[in-house]
């Protein structure tokens, strides 16, 4: 895959409870945090296309809002025309090249031909914005972002991704409910699922995965910040007012998997015992203990969000 460090900017367009907030913050990237310093220069607007040198990786801007968003866009060398794009959504203080990292994702593009963008959050420290109490900006950013690349690259609407990590699965949660119309299905890992009422938008296929000994985004929950895990999905999956049917299996020794079908949507859960907070798979890398390296979180997530 050949490298590219470009900035090119287009045109218009969330443990237990009483932890304290440092430590939440720098649990819930899943990895450390720390900045790397950017060398890059800002272009005109329109001066040269996002794609003008070919696949690549590209650090770009767009315009959301009253403000310039940065996020990173891996081109592989062979893109499935028209190309599924994937969002991957970085945890609480991270980063994109931190969830590039931890999940593989762009591995995974280059070996089955679909694009991949990891999106920055705002703030000190970066989060998004999960809540649907801290209004919409975060969500109207992905819209312009998708608005943005499918300008540059022949984007397939009907598949367009999201997936995330903690405070970023949150996110790629939200987005299920709130741009409906725009995600297709979608990814989440130790994520602490938002309280939002969906019962209006297109019900969106969803596969988690989530450690039983999680102390950061709790699998019992933490009323009444996030509800318990099990329960959130099985009220996803039979939101449409529909009586899921539920099977459970083991999947490897320490990872089982729950399944609702049989209703509008078919919602997946990856039970990881004894699991902490962190991306289960071989690149797992987290302060708070291991997940597992048993089951490949990204690559699962992604047969399931090719198959929707």
């Amino acid at each position: 895959m050949t490298t590219s460090r470009r900035t090119s900017r287009f045109g218009p367009s969330t443990a237990i409870v009483l932890l304290a907030l440092s430590l939440l913050a720098a649990a819930c990237s899943g990895i450390e945090a720390v900045p790397t310093p950017s060398t890059t220069t800002t272009m005109a607007p329109q001066a040269v296309p996002l794609l003008a040198d070919g696949p690549g990786r590209y650090e770009a801007t767009v315009t959301s809002g009253d403000a310039l968003r940065r996020f990173v866009l891996v081109v592989p060398e062979r893109i499935l025309d028209p190309a599924p794009l994937l969002l991957v959504f970085h945890g609480f203080t991270g980063s994109p090249a931190d969830v590039e990292e931890q999940t593989g994702f762009t591995e995974l593009a280059e070996e089955h031909g679909f694009l991949v963008a990891y999106p920055e959050g705002e703030g000190r420290p970066r989060s998004w914005r999960a809540d649907p109490r801290r209004g919409d900006r975060d969500v109207e950013f992905v819209r312009d972002l998708v608005a943005a690349i499918s300008a540059e690259v022949l984007v397939d609407p009907g598949r367009v991704y999201a997936a995330g990590m903690s405070n970023g699965g949150a996110m790629a949660a939200r987005l299920a409910c709130d741009a409906s119309d725009v995600i297709a299905a979608v990814g989440t890992v130790a994520a602490p699922y938002p309280l939002i009422d969906c019962e209006d938008s297109r019900p969106v296929p969803l596969v988690a995965f989530h450690g039983t000994a999680d102390l950061i985004v709790p699998y019992e929950g933490v009323e009444p910040l996030f509800p318990r895990v099990e329960d959130w999905l099985r009220g996803w999956a039979d939101r449409p007012g529909c009586d899921p049917d539920t099977s459970v299996s083991r999947i490897t020794g320490d990872v089982t998997l729950t399944a609702w079908t049989g209703c509008r949507t078919d919602v997946a859960l990856y039970t990881v015992l004894d699991g902490r907070h962190g991306w289960p798979g071989p690149r797992e890398k987290s302060w708070w203990g291991s997940t597992t390296d048993s089951a490949d979180a990204s690559e699962v997530i992604w047969q399931f969000l090719a198959g929707r």
